[in-house]
C-alpha cells in the first residue's frame, strides 16, 4: 500500500493525462469555433446563442446518470475508445459540413445535440477510471488531472481562435484528428473489469442510485446542491453572457473571443499550482465556499463594465476561484463515492454542474435580450450569493476539512 499522503505517478496515470489532454483539446477548440460561428459568422440573436449552447448541455441533464451506469457495467478501456473515435466522426461530419458552406442554426443545433450526448457518456466513463489509474493522494492526484486539462482548454482556445486564419472547416478537421489521437491514448490503460451485472441484463434498471445515494449522505448532499446552483448561475454566463459581452460591449473578433475562452482555464491552472503548493494546510469545506462567493464577485464586477483588459483579467480570477471549487468538490466525491456504485455517484457531480447548464444557458441568453448581457452577470452574481448565504446558515459544508 502507498503511504497516505504520498503520491506515485504510474505509466496508467500518464497516458490518462494525455488522453484527458487531447479530450480537453478538442473540447475547448469546438467550443470556440462553435461560439464563433454562432455570435461572428452567423450574427445570431443573443436568444439564439443561449438555445444553442443549451443544446450542448441537455444531454447532460438526459444523459449523465445513464453514462455512469453504463460506465458501472461495461468494459472502461472500451468504452472510452469507442466514444472518442465517435467524437471524432461527429465533428468530422461538422468539419464537412462547414466547409461546404453549410454552417446554418439548423445544422448547428442537431450537431450540438449529438456533440453533448457523446461527452455526456466520456465524462462518467473517465472519472471512473481514475481510481485505476492513481495511487497515494488522491486530491493531489485530482489537481494534477484538473492542471493537465485546463492547460490544453487553454491551448485549445488559442488554437480554435486561428479559425479566422485557417477556416472554420479546417479548424473542426484538426479538432476531429486530435481526438483520434487521444484513442491512442486510451487504448494504453488498463483493462477494468464491469463492476455490476453485464450491461444487457438490466441495464436500464438503477440509474437513479447514484443520486439516491449522494442525497442520502448528510455530506454530500449539500456538495451536490451548491455544485447545481454553480451550474445554474455560472455556466450561462460564462458560455452566453460572455461571447455577447465580447462582441457587443467590446467590439471584439474571434481573437478576442480566444481571450475570453483561455483565461479562465489560465486562471484553473494557477489555481490549482497553487492548491498544490499548499498541500494539507488547505480546508476543502471553506476553500469550496470562498471559490463560490469569489465567482459571485466577479460577476459582480463584470457588470460595471471594465476596461477588456480589466474584463479578462475578471475571467482569470473567475479561473482560480474555479480551480478552488472543481478540485475540492471533485475529491469529495471521489473519497465519499461506494466502490459498487462509484461510477454513478460520480456522475452527480458533472449532473450538478453541467446538467443545469441548459436551463442556465437558455435563461442567460432570453435576460440577455430583454436586459442585455452585463446586467444578466449582475442578476447571476447576486441570485447565487444569496444562495450561497442561506446554504451556510443550514448545511455543514464550511465544518469539511
Amino acid at each position: 500500500m502507498t503511504p497516505p499522503g504520498t503520491r506515485t505517478v504510474t505509466s496508467a496515470y500518464v497516458w490518462f493525462l494525455g488522453a484527458a489532454a487531447f479530450w480537453a483539446l478538442a473540447t475547448q477548440m469546438n467550443q470556440m469555433v462553435f461560439s464563433w460561428l454562432l455570435v461572428g459568422e452567423l450574427r445570431a440573436s443573443a436568444g439564439w446563442v443561449g438555445t444553442a449552447q443549451m443544446c450542448q448541455q441537455l444531454p447532460f441533464l438526459l444523459f449523465l446518470l445513464l453514462g455512469g451506469l453504463l460506465a458501472d457495467r461495461v468494459e472502461l478501456r472500451g468504452l472510452l475508445t469507442g466514444l472518442y473515435v465517435l467524437g471524432a466522426l461527429t465533428i468530422g461530419l461538422l468539419a464537412a459540413l462547414v466547409a461546404g458552406g453549410g454552417a446554418s442554426l439548423p445544422v448547428l443545433l442537431p450537431y450540438a445535440l449529438c456533440w453533448g450526448a457523446i461527452q455526456a457518456f466520456v465524462g462518467p466513463s473517465r472519472d471512473a477510471m481514475v481510481s485505476h489509474v492513481v495511487s497515494g493522494s488522491l486530491l493531489r492526484a485530482i489537481t494534477g488531472i484538473t492542471l493537465v486539462q485546463f492547460l490544453s482548454l487553454a491551448l485549445g482556445a488559442q488554437l480554435g481562435g486561428l479559425t479566422e486564419i485557417i477556416g472554420n472547416g479546417a479548424n473542426l478537421a484538426l479538432q476531429a484528428g486530435v481526438l483520434l489521437l487521444g484513442v491512442v491514448a486510451v487504448r494504453q490503460l488498463p483493462r477494468v473489469a464491469t463492476q455490476g451485472r453485464p450491461a444487457g441484463a438490466g441495464a436500464l434498471t438503477g440509474w437513479r442510485s447514484g443520486v439516491v445515494e449522494v442525497w442520502r449522505s448528510s455530506q454530500l448532499r449539500p456538495i451536490a446542491l451548491l455544485v447545481a446552483a454553480n451550474g445554474l448561475f455560472f455556466m450561462g454566463p460564462y458560455q452566453v453572457l460572455g461571447p455577447l459581452i465580447v462582441r457587443h460591449v467590446y467590439h471584439g473578433g474571434a481573437a478576442d473571443l480566444a481571450l475570453h475562452w483561455m483565461l479562465l482555464p489560465l486562471g484553473t491552472i494557477f489555481g490549482s499550482l497553487g492548491m498544490l503548493a499548499l498541500g494539507r494546510k488547505l480546508k476543502r469545506g471553506p476553500t469550496f465556499v470562498t471559490a463560490l462567493v469569489g465567482v459571485c464577485l466577479c460577476l459582480i464586477a463584470i457588470a460595471a463594465r471594465p476596461p477588456f483588459w480589466g474584463y479578462l483579467a475578471l475571467i482569470f480570477l473567475w479561473g482560480i476561484f474555479h480551480a478552488m471549487f472543481f478540485n475540492t468538490s471533485r475529491a469529495l466525491f471521489q473519497e465519499l463515492a461506494d466502490g459498487a456504485h462509484r461510477a454513478r455517484i460520480l456522475s452527480v457531480h458533472p449532473l450538478g454542474l453541467l446538467g443545469m447548464a441548459p436551463v442556465s444557458n437558455l435563461a442567460s441568453g432570453l435576460v440577455a435580450d430583454v436586459v442585455g448581457p452585463t446586467t444578466g452577470c449582475l442578476i447571476a452574481g447576486a441570485t447565487m450569493l444569496a444562495v450561497v448565504s442561506a446554504a451556510l446558515a443550514a448545511t455543514p459544508v464550511r465544518k469539511l476539512q
